[in-house]
């Protein structure tokens, strides 16, 4: 009985199997991938025109279909950064911060960025706060508390970036300038 043509045809048949299926599910990768970079495209388009909240729609959409593809995330963080939304930024800025391919300094960078954008604006709210028709003071000393905390976040981040970073002499003049804002705040000096 000769059972080696059966068991040749047998196993060339699940090898064109295989190959099929693995050519599918390439097909299926590469239309993955492309539906993923055109949206990415768009977001780009779309923040471009200044329509941040259609942009992190696309990212987020991208994001669904790869949760871990490094650079949809990073254009994600930097569409809720420039929309505002500090905390979503920063978030998002923590996560992608040690994916592959992520320039970490520049990362913290961002995030230096993103805690001093949050602080400036939580002690704008405190001013208003402070200015209203009826003050309400405890309310404005909690947001300055937190604008502080952000602060300091923030040059935590920058000192982190400086040593990485190509040239790091626009976060040098942050850290200074947060610096010397510590030190006016420590000796009571109004800002």
């Amino acid at each position: 009985m000769n059972a080696t043509p059966w068991f040749k045809q047998s196993i060339v048949a699940v090898l064109a199997g295989v190959l099929v299926l693995s050519a599918s599910g390439c097909q299926k990768d590469i239309a993955h991938q492309r539906s993923i970079a055109e949206l990415n495209q768009k977001a780009q388009a779309l923040m471009s025109a200044g329509d941040y909240d259609g942009a992190i729609g696309r990212l987020e959409a991208a994001h669904d279909l790869q949760p871990d593809e490094p650079n949809t995330l990073h254009n994600l963080a930097i569409a809720y950064q420039t929309k505002g939304d500090y905390d979503k930024a920063i978030a998002t800025f923590k996560e992608v911060m040690d994916k592959p391919g992520m320039d970490k300094a520049e990362i913290q960078k961002a995030l230096g960025i993103s805690y001093e954008a949050k602080a400036d604006t939580l002690d704008a709210k405190a001013k208003e706060a402070e200015e209203a028709a009826k003050p309400d003071k405890a309310k404005a000393q909690q947001l300055h508390q937190e604008a502080n905390q952000a602060y300091h976040q923030a040059l935590e981040y920058y000192q982190q970036a400086v040593g990485g970073l190509k040239d790091p002499t626009e976060v040098k003049a942050q850290i200074k300038a947060l610096e010397d804002s510590f030190k006016k705040q420590e000796a009571g000096v109004p800002q």
